[in-house]
């Protein structure tokens, strides 16, 4: 498991406290890769809700990206066609949007 760092973010401000955070052209490395959002880096208190779409890379050995969070840590997991984990990562990227605190 790798640690995506420096994300490339948009903030979008909703009604009430709620943000729009958009982080954008991550780099895969390997079929499971994690990411923790700070207030001080990220101004994120808590997540609320995460959406992963994959960008660019996609083949046979990489075909689907999944996402799950728990507190304020990201996990982007990919898969191979046959559901396996992910295997070549040439090229690779990953958009996330998540709603926060």
């Amino acid at each position: 498991m790798a640690a995506i760092t420096n994300p490339a973010t948009k903030c979008t401000e909703l009604s009430g406290e709620y943000k729009l955070l958009s982080m954008y052209n991550l780099a895969m490395a390997s079929a499971s890769e994690t990411m923790t959002l700070t207030f001080a880096a990220n101004h994120v208190a808590s997540i609320q809700n995460v959406i992963v779409c994959n960008n660019g890379g996609q083949d046979a050995a990489f075909t689907a990206v999944a996402v799950s969070f728990s507190g304020l840590v990201i996990t982007i997991t990919a898969v191979e066609q046959d559901g396996t984990a992910a295997t070549d990562f040439t090229g690779t990227t990953v958009n996330l949007l998540a709603v926060v605190k």
